[in-house]
């Protein structure tokens, strides 16, 4: 049986299979909205896991295996600051 980051659990306890990505999708936007950031998305959330790891001093590599990136230079990416950035980038941050 594969390892599940995100599982569903039914109103009795039992817990099921992996979530779909339309119910993390539901589950971020709901909550993101309860916060006042009702476009939050998963993705978000990614670049967020990214750059707040980065600005704590983990490794690009270690960073790149979390994320399950082939490349480092895409791991780059999500760990820019700069002009280059976006405001999804900024999630999270003072």
């Amino acid at each position: 049986m594969p390892d599940y980051i995100l599982r569903s659990i039914t109103s009795t306890g039992t817990i099921n299979g992996s979530l779909s990505p339309a119910a993390v999708r539901d589950i971020v936007r709901r909550y993101g909205a309860a916060i006042g950031i009702p476009d939050l998305q998963p993705h978000d959330l990614r670049r967020t896991h990214a750059r707040l790891a980065r600005n704590a001093g983990c490794p690009l590599e270690t960073i790149q295996a979390t994320l399950g990136h082939a490349s480092v230079r895409t791991t780059e990416v999500y760990t820019r600051t700069g002009l280059e950035a976006n405001a999804g980038d900024w999630i999270g941050f003072e």
